[in-house]
Formats: C-alpha cells, structure tokens, sequence
C-alpha cells in the first residue's frame, strides 16, 4: 500500500479484530468451514500439496487445519496484522507452520509454492495495489500449482453496505467474473472452478480455483488414449454416418432442383 495513513488504518482495523477471528475458530464460522472443503477437495492434483502459503492468515487457524491434513507440508502464513501474526506464532506455530507479519510482494520470499489461499482476503485488496500481488503470485506459485479463493459475490457486498454498512471492512472491492479474468491473465493461470455457495444467504460467496500451466500443450495436446473396442465403435458410427449421409445427399439433391 503506497498511502501510509491507509496502511495505518488497515493494519489497526486487523488488529483490532483478532478476538473475532478467534471466536470463528473456537465456535465455528459455516464461511470458513465450507471455504476449508474447497480447499481440501481442489488442493493440487498431486497426492498431498508439500509447500502452502495462506495470505491473509489471520491468528492462523486454517493454517493449523492444513498443519494437521497434510502433516509433512510446509505451510506459511502470512498477514498484514502484527497482533494476528503474534496470536498466530503462540497458538500454532511448529516446525512446519511458520507466519510472518507483512503484505506479498515478489521479494517476501525467495522459495515458490504449490498452492496459495486467499481465504476472504482478495476483496480487501485494492485495486491499485493488486498488481504488486499478481506479481507475486505469478513468481511464487508452482507449475501445477493452484490459487485457490473464497470472496464474497458483488451482490453480497452491495447488499451488505446497504443493510449491514458496520460489517464493512476499510476496503471491500467487488470480485467480479472481469476481475477473476484479470487475476488469470495476470499471474500466469487459468481457471478451474467458479462456483457460487450459499453460506447464509442464496449466491452470498464464490469459491474460486485456477492452476499454473506452463508447459500447457505438453499436458494437453497428445493422442488421446483410446481402447481397442471403443476404436471399432468410433469406426462403425463413420460408416453409418457415411451411409445415411449419401441418402440425406441424394434427398437434398431432388429438392434443390
């Protein structure tokens, strides 16, 4: 974030909203648990996803969920709330779960990663700023690696400021279908998987799912593999197609006389 006092008030806003975060996790919250199934279910297509990064960790719940569902991953969380990061460090962190304070960038790390998770964080992103983190992603996410996202739809935003304006965070941006568009494009992926959940209201959150493919018409464009039996049936519907098709010709014939 290039304005300081912004800065400011978005760092004292997640701050403030820690014992929050931490009832989500004591209590539950239905956003996160079915945000957690999409991220279970669509992690990378390889058995068990060894280096994870989680931007917008939070006090590092879903951090420690992955901690215990891939034990021998390493997982990173990363937030822009010192106070979230801190509750973070004494509640979870271990040898394989790590957080740190501070905003993604191309230089806040110099490993790469096979899945990145923006869990209710991506809308809290400016429009100005988000060009620093595609970048980000872009250098960061392995071949074969997924960005995963849980956002609100523009429709739950509209109406949240309308009716709910104290749920209201110090930047809310629409996720549009544009937007996902532009976050593919930019960062190198194409997307898997757009899908609207009804959380507590009908179409109120998407569920998002792109993979890095840099050697794209190697894992595409090849023979596909056929069986023998299914080769003699593709052959037997050209001949019959071959067939009728002379009738249909000799038909269409007499009538364009």
């Amino acid at each position: 974030m290039s304005d300081s006092s912004k800065t400011h008030e978005v760092i004292s806003y997640y701050d403030g909203v820690v014992q929050s975060k931490l009832g989500s996790y004591l209590y539950g919250n239905p956003r996160i648990e079915e945000a957690y199934k999409t991220i279970v279910k669509y992690r990378p297509a390889s058995p068990n996803p060894l280096n994870i990064l989680e931007v917008g960790c939070g006090v590092g719940d879903i951090c420690h969920r992955m901690n215990r569902q891939w034990p021998q991953a390493q997982i990173t969380g990363i937030d822009i709330s010192p106070g979230s990061i801190d509750t973070a460090k004494k509640l979870f962190a271990n040898d394989h779960t790590h957080f740190i304070a501070g905003i993604l960038t191309e230089e806040t790390f110099n490993e790469s990663f096979d899945m990145i998770i923006f869990m209710d964080v991506y809308e809290h992103i400016a429009v100005e700023d988000r060009p620093v983190v595609h970048a980000a992603i872009k250098k960061l996410l392995k071949n074969k690696g997924r960005l995963i996202l849980s956002v609100p739809t523009p429709h739950n935003l509209t109406w949240s400021a309308v009716h709910k304006p104290e749920t209201m965070q110090p930047v809310d941006e629409h996720i549009s279908l544009q937007v996902i568009t532009r976050l593919a494009l930019e960062t190198g992926t194409e997307v898997l998987l757009y899908q609207i959940r009804d959380i507590w209201n009908v179409g109120d959150y998407a569920h998002v799912v792109f993979e890095k493919n840099d050697d794209f018409e190697a894992a595409f464009f090849h023979p596909k593999p056929v069986t023998f039996s299914y080769r003699v049936l593709r052959r037997s519907k050209r001949i019959w197609k071959r067939i009728t098709g002379t009738f249909k010709a000799a038909k269409l014939k007499g009538k364009l006389k």
